[in-house]
Protein backbone atom coordinates (compact mmCIF):
# COMPACT_ATOMS: atom_id res chain seq x y z
CA UNK A 1 0.00 0.00 0.00
CA UNK A 2 1.26 3.45 -0.90
CA UNK A 3 -0.11 6.80 0.29
CA UNK A 4 0.77 10.46 -0.15
CA UNK A 5 1.84 12.00 3.16
CA UNK A 6 2.66 15.47 1.79
CA UNK A 7 2.97 17.58 -1.32
CA UNK A 8 6.19 19.53 -1.23
CA UNK A 9 7.17 21.96 -3.96
CA UNK A 10 4.44 20.51 -6.16
CA UNK A 11 5.68 16.93 -5.76
CA UNK A 12 3.90 14.22 -3.75
CA UNK A 13 5.88 12.57 -0.97
CA UNK A 14 4.86 8.92 -0.99
CA UNK A 15 5.01 6.44 1.88
CA UNK A 16 4.84 2.73 1.12
CA UNK A 17 4.77 -0.32 3.37
CA UNK A 18 6.25 -3.39 1.71
CA UNK A 19 6.92 -6.63 3.59
CA UNK A 20 6.94 -4.72 6.88
CA UNK A 21 9.49 -2.15 5.68
CA UNK A 22 8.50 1.51 5.40
CA UNK A 23 9.67 3.36 2.29
CA UNK A 24 9.56 7.12 1.90
CA UNK A 25 9.88 8.07 -1.77
CA UNK A 26 11.25 4.56 -2.44
CA UNK A 27 13.98 4.88 0.23
CA UNK A 28 13.73 2.45 3.17
CA UNK A 29 13.24 4.20 6.50
CA UNK A 30 13.73 2.97 10.06
CA UNK A 31 10.11 3.44 11.12
CA UNK A 32 9.10 0.59 13.38
CA UNK A 33 5.73 -1.03 14.10
CA UNK A 34 3.70 0.58 11.32
CA UNK A 35 1.04 -1.89 10.34
CA UNK A 36 -1.10 -2.26 7.24
CA UNK A 37 -4.20 -1.47 9.34
CA UNK A 38 -2.81 1.86 10.53
CA UNK A 39 -1.73 2.82 7.02
CA UNK A 40 -5.11 1.75 5.61
CA UNK A 41 -6.91 3.85 8.25
CA UNK A 42 -4.87 6.91 7.29
CA UNK A 43 -5.49 6.28 3.59
CA UNK A 44 -9.23 5.97 4.24
CA UNK A 45 -9.26 9.21 6.28
CA UNK A 46 -7.65 11.00 3.34
CA UNK A 47 -10.06 9.43 0.82
CA UNK A 48 -13.05 10.23 3.05
CA UNK A 49 -12.27 13.95 2.98
CA UNK A 50 -14.87 15.50 0.70
CA UNK A 51 -13.23 16.80 -2.47
CA UNK A 52 -13.07 20.51 -3.02
CA UNK A 53 -11.21 23.14 -4.95
CA UNK A 54 -11.00 25.72 -2.19
CA UNK A 55 -7.84 26.16 -0.09
CA UNK A 56 -9.65 24.79 2.96
CA UNK A 57 -9.72 21.34 1.39
CA UNK A 58 -5.93 21.18 1.07
CA UNK A 59 -5.56 22.56 4.61
CA UNK A 60 -7.82 19.80 5.95
CA UNK A 61 -5.81 17.15 4.09
CA UNK A 62 -2.59 18.61 5.45
CA UNK A 63 -3.96 18.64 9.00
CA UNK A 64 -4.71 14.91 8.66
CA UNK A 65 -1.28 14.33 7.12
CA UNK A 66 0.40 16.24 9.96
CA UNK A 67 -1.32 14.08 12.58
CA UNK A 68 -0.17 10.94 10.78
CA UNK A 69 3.40 12.23 10.46
CA UNK A 70 3.46 12.88 14.23
CA UNK A 71 2.52 9.22 14.70
CA UNK A 72 5.36 8.21 12.37
CA UNK A 73 7.81 10.35 14.35
CA UNK A 74 6.92 8.36 17.45
CA UNK A 75 7.95 5.18 15.63
CA UNK A 76 11.03 6.54 13.83
CA UNK A 77 14.56 5.53 14.71
CA UNK A 78 17.67 7.52 13.88
CA UNK A 79 18.47 11.17 13.43
CA UNK A 80 18.24 11.18 9.63
CA UNK A 81 14.77 9.63 9.53
CA UNK A 82 13.52 11.90 12.31
CA UNK A 83 14.98 14.94 10.54
CA UNK A 84 13.30 13.97 7.25
CA UNK A 85 9.91 13.44 8.89
CA UNK A 86 10.27 16.68 10.87
CA UNK A 87 10.99 18.61 7.68
CA UNK A 88 7.89 17.13 6.02
CA UNK A 89 5.80 17.88 9.12
CA UNK A 90 6.99 21.49 9.19
CA UNK A 91 5.96 21.87 5.56
CA UNK A 92 2.41 20.51 5.93
CA UNK A 93 1.95 22.37 9.23
CA UNK A 94 3.06 25.64 7.60
CA UNK A 95 0.46 25.10 4.87
CA UNK A 96 -2.27 24.69 7.51
CA UNK A 97 -1.09 27.78 9.40
CA UNK A 98 -1.01 29.79 6.18
CA UNK A 99 -4.60 28.83 5.46
CA UNK A 100 -5.58 29.87 8.98
CA UNK A 101 -3.83 33.20 8.52
CA UNK A 102 -1.35 32.48 11.28
CA UNK A 103 1.76 32.22 9.12
CA UNK A 104 2.50 34.50 6.20
CA UNK A 105 5.86 33.05 5.23
CA UNK A 106 6.65 29.44 4.41
CA UNK A 107 9.57 28.13 2.41
CA UNK A 108 9.81 24.72 4.03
Amino acid sequence: MEVCIAVMHGRPVMLKLLDGVVYLDNEPQPIKHLGEEELAAFSEAIRATPPGADPGHEALLNAKRAAFIVTLLGKAVGDECISTLTHILEHVHADVLEYLGENGDHDA
